[in-house]
């Protein structure tokens, strides 16, 4: 009993102290002095941004209006503020007008604050990225009147949600962007949480001591940037990582079940959440501001937070040499420790793993079997503790044969190298509970002092990783999740192993994914997401859902909607007979190799998907070229098919391809809302608890152009 204690309780103190870290800092109150960051006062800006509360997606009035009211804030505060007003394309060839707003000094290298204005068409924004804007016109007026070594600028881009098209217009103008130095970009992915500094530029070497030196209340590690690289996943700052700036992002992702929702409104922020993400960004941005921005290093860092509050971190070419120093102190010290022990504890290290991981798939698809192709659960929370009941659990099983903590040192130690050689970025994971026991070794400690220290040590690792990485990725990270709460456990077996406590444990998580099972997969609060569409192609008008609720049923006869519906984006979808309606169909027109598209309804994008009997060499979207797309680009369409999109009522897409080609195109107009006619069908989809995500429901028009 002694001996659990010992080693349990301590682990309970460091859970405990990162949940508190991770709530973040409370809200400074409006009354603070002016040069500290306030999310009272930033929260007044917010609701004033967003008086109407409605969505605000590009080239619509209610973005006019948010773009006004953040322009006449930068004036009020004394900055010197300026439109950008230019016609952006993509590399997928979504293009649009759009208006980026400039503050501050941008006649010389400066430290540029980032973000966006604009909203989707199905929510208002309001963390997304409204909390983002209300913070920075919260710095710019702690930062007024104040002299620093670089400038400093403000740049709110236009049509992020759009396909990042105000910083692809930025980067655009090189007179304008060329002395854009660093970048600080903030993004909500979520709507509350922690401020996570989760994307960096390459090179960040120089960025993160910087970080590292000037924010109190750090929440970040190498594994975040290494992991958003992997993702096919894009903010405004990867186009400018992509033309050549140094920059870092700043995040929160909890709560994402209301992102791009109706319920992304000022209700739902988080005043705890606005404080952390604004305060991160003033600190890093005075600090910043007085650096030597020539100062840089090619080299990237491998770095962590400690329970939030120092950033330790070294060269991530030292990754592999420090590794293999550890491993060199562990085998000497070890050389008289039982052999047999050791390679017992290897092979258990593994069945461990596979235990937790195989038992938390079975235990996780118990407790999502009512999830409905939902990646979030209205009540998380159940399926979480089981998967943490199912890694300790498969870490307390009493394999036999006497073991050695020394043994899953080995293992630590591999899983280091090997990161070392592949991914530096998540390396410390494994490197620093290594170098622990390797110490632990040195100092000829017990078995029971060292697995109090690695579990320890390893908590401090990967229990911040396992209490955010649900509201990260949603249902596929359960069983991800019990096996990294099991190689945490596993580092104390050798101290507490015992069958009836892993019997315990595993009866407890299936007890949790029972009640899992049990409550609701959604609700009012956390629903669903499910889009309606208009659809008027010339024949028969349709009803299009992408999935259809027992009350959606009851309003209209879906059914699997036809194969060539959308043949450049495959996937599935629902479709019902829809009432025709007086409205005037988009105009699809070809001259020569030009495709002409014209909306005479003012919807809010036009769209053409075509392709050709030809190779298709490029192609120029009302006059010009999309940029080239990157090395890693999702391209997302049916094989031989292309888009374009424009936001706007016309557009005229030239295509560089022979002129004897034969052309099949398929053009629509988009509007954002439905007609008159679908509000029984909204209802029925309100009443299934579910809402409307991304662009929100949506009116099409659509015209064919043969080949």
């Amino acid at each position: 009993m002694r001996r659990g204690i010992a080693v349990v309780l301590p682990l309970i103190v460091v859970l405990a102290i990162i949940l508190w870290r991770l709530r973040g800092p409370a809200p400074v109150a409006a009354t603070a002095p002016s040069t500290q960051f306030s999310a009272e006062r930033a929260q007044t800006q917010l609701r004033v941004l967003l008086a109407e509360n409605v969505p605000h997606p590009i080239g619509s009035a209610a973005n006019a209006r948010v773009r006004d009211r953040v322009v006449a804030r930068f004036r009020e505060l004394g900055y010197p503020t300026q439109i950008q007003r230019r016609f952006a394309c993509n590399a997928a060839a979504l293009c649009a007008n759009v208006e980026n707003i400039i503050a501050g000094d941008l006649s010389r290298d400066a430290v540029v604050l980032a973000a966006h204005y604009d909203s989707v068409g199905a929510g208002p924004g309001a963390s997304d990225d409204g909390s983002g804007v209300a913070a920075l016109l919260e710095i710019a007026s702690n930062l007024r009147g104040q002299n620093f070594r670089n400038p400093i600028a403000f740049l709110i881009t236009d049509g992020e949600e759009a396909g990042l098209l105000g910083a692809e217009g930025f980067v655009a103008d090189e007179n304008l962007s060329k002395h854009a130095s660093v970048v600080i970009n903030v993004e909500y992915r979520g709507t509350s949480g922690p401020s996570v500094m989760f994307e960096t530029s390459s090179g960040n070497g120089w960025l993160v001591r910087q970080f590292a030196r000037s924010v109190a209340w750090p929440i970040s590690s190498s594994l975040f940037p290494t992991i958003y690289d992997l993702l096919p996943n894009d903010t405004d700052l990867t186009v400018f990582k992509r033309a050549g700036r140094a920059g870092v992002n700043f995040g929160v992702i909890r709560n994402v079940v209301w992102y791009h929702t109706p319920l992304d409104d000022v209700a739902h922020t988080d005043a705890r959440t606005l404080q952390h993400q604004g305060q991160n960004m003033l600190a890093l941005a005075r600090a910043l501001a007085n650096a030597d921005l020539d100062a840089r290093t090619s080299a990237n860092a491998v770095f962590f937070d400690i329970l939030g509050i120092r950033v330790l971190g070294w060269p991530a070419p030292w990754t592999l040499w420090i590794a293999l120093v550890s491993l060199g102190v562990l085998v000497f010290a070890a050389r008289k420790t039982n052999a047999r022990a050791i390679t017992i504890a290897v092979l258990i290290a593994f069945a461990t793993i596979a235990v937790a991981a195989l038992a938390g798939i079975a235990i996780g698809i118990l407790a999502e079997l009512r999830r409905g192709g939902q990646p979030w659960m209205a009540h998380a929370e159940w399926a979480i503790v089981a998967m943490w009941l199912t890694g300790i659990g498969a870490a307390l099983i009493p394999w036999r044969g006497k073991t050695h903590p020394y043994g899953y040192a080995m293992v630590f130690h591999a899983a280091e190298v090997i990161l070392g050689f592949t991914l530096p970025g998540p390396s410390y994971l494994f490197l620093i509970p290594a170098i622990a026991l390797s110490l632990c070794a040195i100092a000829n400690v017990k078995v029971l002092t060292a697995s109090i220290v690695a579990s320890v040590v390893a908590a401090m690792m990967f229990f911040p990783i396992a209490t955010l990485l649900y509201a990260a990725l949603g249902g596929i990270a359960l069983p991800i999740l019990a096996v990294l709460v099991a190689l945490v456990v596993m580092l104390a077996a050798p101290a507490i192993a015992n069958k009836r406590a892993a019997m315990i444990a595993f009866a407890l998580a299936v007890v949790c994914a029972i009640v899992s099972l049990a409550m609701p997969a959604v609700t009012a609060e956390r629903p669903m997401r499910l889009t309606l569409t208009y659809l008027d192609d010339g024949s028969q008008p349709m009803w299009i859902a992408s999935q259809v609720t027992t009350a959606m049923r009851s309003a209209a006869p879906f059914k699997n909607a036809p194969a060539d519906l959308a043949p450049w984006s495959p996937g599935s979808r629902y479709a019902a007979p829809a009432p025709r309606l007086a409205l005037r169909r988009v105009e699809l027109t070809r001259d020569g190799t030009t495709l002409h598209v014209r909306s005479h309804r003012d919807a809010q994008k036009v769209t053409v998907a075509f392709r050709t009997s030809a190779p298709l060499r490029g192609l120029r979207v009302n006059g010009i070229a999309p940029p080239p797309r990157p090395a890693r680009f999702r391209e997302g369409l049916a094989p031989g098919w292309h888009y374009v999109l424009v936001y706007g009522t016309a557009m005229d897409v030239a295509l560089d391809v022979d002129p004897n080609a034969k052309i099949e195109a398929i053009a629509s107009d988009v509007s954002y809302s439905l007609p008159r006619e679908g509000d029984a069908l909204a209802r029925a989809r309100n009443a299934s608890n579910a809402v409307p995500s991304h662009e929100g429901d949506v009116t099409i028009t659509r015209a064919r152009l043969s080949p």
